[in-house]
């Protein structure tokens, strides 16, 4: 034996509330609790677990932070699991977004990345509604009399109803976060009249290869498309266009 001291780092021992939050949050996300199965109420909680008040209070509370346990009014109310949504991934994205300052010229690599891809899954995964969706959109957006804001918004709703169609959970919702970014631009250059045309012509040739099934054509209009929006951004200048 040298007689060398082992030294031993710390160890972090987990604190109840975690454990306890910890343990609920598989369950939910398992679905042995499924959505809306309201829990037991605190005192329960700890008569059921030996914790403190105290504790059980404060895994509930981790767990409504995280999404899955919100609280319901009523009779039959209390609080109840539930699986996250989009706007879990959205909030995320936006704080880091805002919190690192992410330029605009990010995004837009991010989304000419993102779009074409999903453009070809909505190709190959459309449902009848998913294209009644777009052309009701469509419809709507050659209106040459709706204002500003209203074609901006369809714009908008246009690309998420293609992201939609790919049937890609994951994907439409950083389509969701990323979207009102990019499609939501606060200059007078993307709502022209000049402009619409250009929009609805490149948005009925996309629209047309995810009805037909060609995911190829698809995929190539919609880089085409983005590649001619990022020009006209590149012309306008990217500090122009508004990041809410």
């Amino acid at each position: 034996m040298t007689g060398e001291v082992i030294e031993l780092g710390q160890i972090r021992v987990e604190r109840t509330y975690e454990a306890l939050a910890g343990h609920l949050r598989e369950q939910i996300l398992k679905g042995e609790i499924p959505p809306g199965a309201v829990l037991p109420n605190e005192r329960d909680l700890c008569d059921q677990t030996g914790l403190s008040r105290g504790s059980v209070r404060e895994a509930l509370r981790i767990l409504e932070a995280e999404g899955l346990v919100t609280t319901r009014a009523g009779r039959s109310g209390g609080r109840v699991a539930r699986l996250p949504g989009a706007e879990g991934v959205e909030r995320s994205l936006d704080f880091f977004i805002r919190g690192q300052q992410v330029p605009f010229a990010a995004v837009l690599e991010t989304m000419e990345a993102l779009e074409p891809a999903l453009a070809a899954l909505a190709a190959q995964h459309r449902t009848p509604q998913d294209i009644a969706a777009l052309e009701e959109i469509s419809r709507e957006m050659a209106d040459p009399t709706i204002d500003s804001a209203r074609y901006l918004a369809l714009n908008a709703a246009w690309h998420l109803a293609v992201a939609r169609a790919s049937h890609n959970a994951l994907l439409v919702a950083v389509m969701q976060a990323l979207g009102p970014r990019l499609h939501d631009p606060h200059v007078e250059d993307f709502v022209s009249l000049d402009m619409r045309q250009i929009v609805l012509g490149a948005h009925a040739r996309v629209q047309r290869a995810i009805v037909e099934g060609d995911a190829e054509a698809a995929r190539r209009r919609m880089a085409r498309h983005l590649r001619a929006y990022c020009e006209t951004v590149e012309q306008v200048g990217p500090e122009t266009v508004v990041l809410t």
